[in-house]
């Protein structure tokens, strides 16, 4: 197991931190091309600074190469317009009830949020990503909606559910590399207005659309970070086996997480529920590894895998620092390619951060761990104790009663993973011929219950 303290410097010059960022966000860059995003967005207490910085950040986005649909929801000027009109909404069961007057309220607060919007993204102020950009934003009558109607005897009126969503038209406005902007209310085939819950309405279009990403930018996500940290990643199979306690934990959550699932089980890839406070909340979420919301996802990101041909110039990376500093025995890329079979990778959205090796001495039905790397700005994550776990099942699959590792570093490591010292005649005869004396490596030995 290497060690190294890893950690990101903030002493480093911008210049070097700038290049640093570009590297690292390259393979994000190259996975978002042509990718389509849903975004949803409220502007319930969205400062007029935030949204503008978000509008930003979307048109970077656009800019890259991914495909943006922008939902909205004017809930603070709803609100102005239903105080102005002296007027408050009813609910239902959670939904609300959209009379004449409420409907008129909701017509002026999407309008002006639309406005503003085609505004903002038609800004071109210099030193920010909408300097020279011609992205543009296109909205119409892409959603068809009808009525909830009536229902336990209640008329909900003028709220409405959807229909069905012109796929053809969304594709064609995005293969012009516009923005497609959906606002929260759908026709009928009489012509009729209908006004929809925003949020489900971004859930429903990701998942016809086939999105790769469904983003919930939300003021429920209040909590500081820390607290949410334990579902920051979370499977839609943990969700589902541990509905009650989360929910309870994290009430506020509750619909999203329900949409989110939802969407994850059908055709979307990746849900995030992000903080709408957090500035560049987007740009955190997608371009760095740790984020600052919540993802929900059905399938783990990070996995453990076999290593494959592709994966080879990446284990070289991983490796190429210890070896230099003497941590690591000398393996060069025909080492690696012969014996690939026995490697396995960390894989975190196809980036590899992790590897290790067990070769397998089968005369005496015995194993060596060696090569196990943590890249460094993953350590003290547990990834390395995970990846020897794995290592470790994989033996004991293979009947392998033993395994040992040479290290000259992280003897106390192993020795906390249940491996004890041991002596150089303890080894396979192989291992006893290639040792290296001037290593001096310590022999630490583990048996396999």
């Amino acid at each position: 197991m290497t060690e190294s303290n890893g950690e990101y410097c903030a002493d480093l010059p911008e210049s070097t931190r700038l290049v640093g960022w570009f590297r690292s966000a390259a393979p994000y860059i190259n996975l978002f091309k042509n990718k389509i995003f849903v975004t949803s967005v409220s502007k319930k207490n969205f400062s007029s600074g935030n949204l503008a910085r978000l509008i930003q950040d979307l048109s970077f986005l656009r800019a890259i190469g991914a495909q943006i649909i922008l939902v909205f929801d004017p809930k603070d000027l709803l609100n102005e317009e239903l105080k102005r009109r002296k007027h408050s909404l009813v609910f239902e069961d959670g939904i609300p009830i959209i009379d004449d007057i409420a409907a008129e309220c909701f017509q002026a607060a999407i309008g002006m949020m639309r406005i503003e919007l085609e505004s903002l993204f038609s800004t071109k102020l210099p030193n920010t990503s909408m300097n020279f950009s011609n992205i543009k934003i296109i909205s119409g009558n892409f959603v068809d909606a009808k009525p909830i109607g009536v229902h336990k005897g209640i008329n909900f009126c003028k709220t409405g559910e959807l229909r069905k969503i012109d796929i053809s038209s969304i594709k064609r406005t995005l293969d012009l590399d516009a923005i497609v902007l959906i606002s929260p209310i759908g026709f009928s085939a009489t012509g009729e207005m209908f006004f929809l819950n925003s949020e489900k309405l971004a859930r429903d279009i990701a998942c016809i659309m086939k999105a790769d990403k469904l983003i919930f930018i939300t003021d429920s996500l209040c909590n500081p970070r820390k607290s949410f940290s334990d579902i920051r990643e979370l499977l839609t199979r943990t969700y589902e086996e541990n509905k009650a306690s989360i929910i309870e934990k994290f009430p506020q959550l509750n619909y999203l997480f329900e949409l989110a699932n939802s969407a994850c089980n059908n055709n979307v890839d990746r849900t995030h529920i992000l903080p709408y406070e957090q500035d560049g909340e987007i740009l955190l979420e997608l371009f760095t590894r740790e984020g600052v919301g919540i993802m929900v996802s059905k399938n783990q990101i990070k996995n453990i895998r076999p290593a494959v041909t592709a994966d080879i110039n990446s284990i070289l990376s991983l490796i190429d620092p210890f070896q230099k500093d003497g941590t690591l025995a000398k393996r060069d890329k025909v080492d690696i390619e012969t014996n690939l079979s026995s490697y396995i990778v960390l894989d975190h959205d196809g980036q590899i951060y992790g590897c290790a090796c067990l070769n397998h001495y089968l005369a005496e039905n015995v194993a060596e761990i060696s090569c196990l790397i943590v890249r460094p700005d993953y350590q003290q994550k547990g990834e390395g104790s995970r990846l020897l776990k794995h290592v470790v099942e994989k033996a004991k699959r293979d009947n392998i009663k033993q395994i040992f590792a040479l290290t000259t570093k992280a003897e106390h490591w192993f020795l906390e993973k249940g491996f004890i010292r041991g002596e150089k005649q303890l080894l396979p005869k192989e291992k006893i011929q290639t040792y290296e004396p001037a290593r001096n490596s310590l022999i630490l030995i583990k048996f396999i219950d």
